[in-house]
Parts: structure tokens; C-alpha cells; sequence
């Protein structure tokens, strides 16, 4: 499990995980926690706008101060309370990342509008630097998305005062530096706060995995079994589907135990694993039920298919070859599922079709309805 989280950690670039599945579900565990983040600072800058039109009031001219209040306390904290309200509508969600990316682009527009109306810099072209920064470290966007948004508010803010309003060439380069500041210490912060984000998901992803897998085998363990078989028999009584169960038990394991010691008698649960591994398909659920007793949950199956199955993997444990101990057998006991099973009616049955088995002799595989 480790070897395999140290793979993972490894295996991502500035912008997201080489893997699919690994920048997919990356991305959802990003967008559900940022939701409330992306709500919480839209309502904040919101705010913060209606606060500063407020004071616009007394400080702007006359003639600049109609075009601050439309955009400063009704444009902006407008789009950005919707932003707000829709972070809790996920059917709007992709709406909402498109308001998130569009708010600072036009709210940058805006500002440049504004600051054409004053001879030369002003202390509003701030705006411009804070907007950079926001957009990169409390937004709540994707790092992508940041990256673009931002860009545009930096474009914005380059060539609005070069083309809009008259400004000192002194002023002009000093207004690209501070651009290039704001932009260059947003994307670095940006950046961290991704790389702990994606750290941050690979450990809960393997806590997650730890939490539902055997050590020894790297097979699922008990808590897994009760979560899969919920699952199954709930689209069992919803959709008619059936599925089996398959117990396992080594056969003779406790001598394998007395006669070589613990650590060979891992080594052949390791063995037996790999093989019961290699003869199942991609869609059974392999459980180490405790010690050398093991569960198959084998989906879409009948009587004739499961016990032809559960057949096979007994014979290929009895022709193979185990390192130290030779060779071994196994019992196996099969059931399918009823309409009125529970977790613990169908692992009962199961348990009695394997003692079945290993009453019979062992080494062979016993059904029961």
C-alpha cells in the first residue's frame, strides 16, 4: 500500500495527475470541498464592494461616482451572490465556475472604465493587483481555471491604461510591475495550495484504502464485504439481479502454521491470493474473510455458472505448486442470494456450504439454496 501511495504522489504535473481516474476523482474531492470556500468568500467580496461604493461616496467625484455605484455595489456583489447561492445547487455547478472565472474579467473591465474617468494613476488601480491575488488564492477555481482568469485580468490591466487613459511612463512601468507581482506571487501561492491539495487527497485516499483492506493480502477486508453485499442485494430486490458467494478455506492450513511457522504460512496466504486472483474475473469482489478463510462475491451469476467457477479456482489450487509447502487444496462452499437475505443469512448459508465441504473430505466445492 505504501509502494503503491509513493507511486501516486509521483505521478502528477504542475496541472493534475498523469492518471485519469486519479484527476477525476481528484477533481470531484476538489470541487465538493471547495463549494463552501467558493460560498463563503463570494458573499465576503460581495460585501466588501458594497462597503467601499459606500465609501466612494464621499471621496469620488461627482461625475465619475454613477459608473462606481453600478458597478462597485450593484454589478459585481450581484454576480457574486449568485455565485454564492449557486455553490449549493450542483446542477448549476458548471454555470457557477463560469460566473467564478467571468467575476474579476469583468469586474477588471470595470475598473479600467473607472479609472479612464481620473488624469492619470490612482490608488483604484489596487483593484487590478488584489483581483490577481484573489482570483489565485481564495476563489476556490481549479488552478486552470485560475490561470486563465487571471490572465485575462492581467491583459486587461495592461493594456486598458496603455490604450484608455493617460498615465506618466513612469507610472506605466511601475503598474507592470506591481501586475506582474500580484500575478507572479498569486500563481506561486496558487501552485503550493494545489500540491497540498493533491498530497491532502492521495493520504485520505490511501487512509480510505487502509481502512477497507487486508495488510497481509492486499485483498478487501470485512468492512468492504458489508458495504459490496448492501450494495448487491439492494439491486438484487430492485432489478432481479443475482449474485453468489463463495467461501474459501485452506485446507490443513494449521499445519502449514505448526510445521514451518508463521511467516511461511503468510507467504502461502500471499501464494493463494495471487492465484484465486488470477482465476476469478474482473468483476468478483475478493475478501479476506479472516486467517485462511477467504470470500468471492461473484456478481451476475446462476447456480450452474457459480459452482463452475468456484470448480475451477479448486482445481488450479490443487495443480499448483506452493513455494516450501508443495502443494495444497482448498474447500469451498457456494451459495446464491435470496430475496429474503440479509449480510449475515447469506455469509451463514455460505459458511454451511463450505463446512459441508471440508465434512465431505475437503478439496471440494458443496452448494446449498
Amino acid at each position: 500500500m505504501i509502494a503503491k501511495h509513493n507511486y501516486l504522489f509521483c505521478n502528477y504535473n504542475i496541472f493534475g495527475f498523469k492518471e485519469k481516474h486519479l484527476q477525476e476523482g481528484f477533481n470531484e474531492w476538489q470541487k465538493s470541498s471547495n463549494l463552501k470556500q467558493i460560498s463563503a468568500i463570494s458573499t465576503v467580496t460581495a460585501l466588501l464592494y458594497i462597503v467601499a461604493s459606500y465609501i466612494n461616496r464621499i471621496y469620488v467625484p461627482a461625475d465619475i461616482l454613477p459608473l462606481m455605484i453600478f458597478v462597485h455595489l450593484y454589478l459585481i456583489p450581484s454576480i457574486l451572490f449568485v455565485i454564492a447561492i449557486l455553490a449549493y445547487l450542483k446542477k448549476r455547478s458548471c454555470f457557477m465556475h463560469s460566473l467564478l472565472i467571468a467575476a474579476p474579467i469583468i469586474a477588471a473591465i470595470g475598473n479600467i472604465l473607472i479609472v479612464s474617468k481620473y488624469n492619470g494613476y490612482t490608488i483604484h488601480q489596487a483593484e487590478l493587483y488584489l483581483s490577481i491575488f484573489w482570483i489565485f488564492t481564495v476563489s476556490g477555481l481549479r488552478y486552470i481555471h485560475a490561470i486563465n482568469s487571471a490572465l485575462a485580468v492581467f491583459v486587461i490591466g495592461i493594456v486598458g491604461p496603455y490604450f484608455m487613459y493617460p498615465i506618466t511612463e513612469e507610472e506605466f512601468v511601475m503598474h507592470i510591475f506591481w501586475m506582474l507581482a500580484s500575478f507572479s506571487f498569486g500563481l506561486v501561492g496558487a501552485y503550493l495550495l494545489q500540491s497540498s491539495q493533491k498530497t491532502l487527497y492521495l493520504k485520505n485516499k490511501e487512509l480510505e484504502e487502509n481502512a477497507i483492506t487486508d495488510k497481509l493480502t492486499g485483498l478487501y477486508n470485512r468492512k468492504k464485504l458489508d458495504e459490496v453485499m448492501l450494495n448487491e442485494l439492494d439491486k438484487s430486490r430492485r432489478y432481479g439481479r443475482y449474485f453468489g458467494v463463495m467461501m474459501l478455506d485452506i485446507d490443513y492450513f494449521k499445519d502449514v502454521n505448526d510445521t514451518y511457522g508463521h511467516q511461511v504460512g503468510d507467504s502461502v496466504l500471499i501464494e493463494f491470493t495471487t492465484l484465486i486472483k488470477k482465476n476469478t474475473r474482473s468483476s468478483d469482489v475478493l475478501i479476506r474473510w479472516g486467517g485462511e478463510e477467504f470470500i468471492i462475491i461473484s456478481l451476475e451469476v446462476d447456480k450452474k455458472s457459480i459452482i463452475s467457477l468456484a470448480e475451477n479456482i479448486r482445481k488450479k489450487i490443487e495443480q499448483s505448486t506452493f513455494k516450501t509447502v508443495g502443494s495444497k487444496t482448498a474447500s469451498i462452499g457456494v451459495t446464491l442470494n435470496k430475496s429474503s437475505d440479509d449480510i449475515n443469512s447469506i455469509i451463514k448459508r455460505s459458511d454451511q456450504a463450505l463446512y459441508k465441504a471440508k465434512n465431505a473430505g475437503r478439496n471440494r466445492v458443496e452448494f446449498l439454496a
